[in-house]
């Protein structure tokens, strides 16, 4: 008897895919800002104001959920047909309201509209991710949110293999064999990442030292600390170079080894800046800028 109802509770799970196998009851998550959400069922009608978060569920295949976003989700393309609720910053809450979504994603600049948000019955789930792990982890829990497990789990999986694969083709680098990168996020004012950033951890895995060492989350740095490390290396973000002023033609820059040799090399910011799944994308971008004769 109990092989009959084996074979039926198989032959059920086979016509109804894998719905049966989640758990009865509401969906419990925990964010970054350590908040309990709770949702009924996955989400359906999704609000993102991170790109970031927009392209995670794009990657999950969920891009069809995604009814409105902030005014800088711009990837992939059909992230650009999405209703706009305001700028990244600012988001428009009467528009938010209007497109009824049963769940938004939001950051940490987002306190005063999360709390908005939640007054009006609406969940909202806060991302904040400080390394790859948790970036990791962010993917997962969005995938958990929109009842997209094994899609978060393929998808982290996919990542992990790219970055091993990178890792591969480095080989055991020496230390002096990484050479000294600087990453310029903001200018005037020298902005950049510190060690304790998931961008340090881009620098790493690509086979490079970030000269932001003692230097913590995204700060200011000082210009002749930038000079005393002598980077081998800078990665910029900037499109057009009339909006700053070149590295080459900064005073006392000359003698910098990266501006001498002329290893300056631009980085597509929304890869770089952005947590979600392109980062691997900026691993494998620096490590065959740095790094050519490894990927000949």
């Amino acid at each position: 008897m109990k092989k009959i109802l084996c074979l039926l509770v198989v032959f059920t799970l086979s016509l109804t895919g894998c719905s049966l196998l989640r758990t009865s009851g509401p969906i419990v998550l925990v964010d970054d800002f350590d908040r309990e959400i709770s949702l009924e069922e996955p989400a359906q009608r999704v609000i993102s104001l991170v790109p970031a978060a927009t392209e995670m569920l794009f990657a999950l295949g969920a891009g069809d959920r995604v009814v409105g976003a902030s005014e800088y989700c711009n990837y992939p393309e059909a992230a650009l047909e999405i209703p706009r609720v305001g700028g990244f910053d600012g988001p428009n809450l009467e528009a938010i309201v209007a497109l009824e979504p049963d769940l938004v994603l939001a950051a940490s600049l987002h306190k005063d509209a999360v709390e908005g948000l939640e007054g009006l019955g609406i969940p909202v789930l806060a991302l904040d991710p400080m390394t790859l792990e948790e970036i990791y982890a962010n993917i997962e829990l969005l995938a958990r949110a929109i009842g997209e497990d094994k899609a978060g789990k393929d998808l982290v999986a996919d990542m992990k293999g790219r970055l091993e694969a990178v890792g591969q083709a480095l080989g055991q680098l020496q230390e002096d064999e990484r050479p000294l990168v600087f990453y310029e996020s903001w200018y005037p004012g020298i902005w950049t990442a510190g060690e304790d950033t998931f961008i340090s951890e881009i620098i790493t895995l690509a086979g490079g030292k970030n000269i932001a060492w003692g230097v913590s989350r995204w700060t200011e740095m000082q210009e002749e600390d930038v000079l005393a490390r002598n980077p081998d290396v800078i990665i910029h973000g900037y499109l057009d170079f009339s909006l700053v002023e070149p590295f080459d033609q900064r005073t006392g820059w000359d003698v910098v080894t990266a501006v001498k040799e002329d290893r300056i090399f631009f980085v597509d910011p929304d890869i770089l800046n952005r947590t979600g799944p392109r980062v691997v994308d900026a691993v494998e971008e620096i490590a065959r800028l740095i790094h050519p004769d490894k990927f000949e």
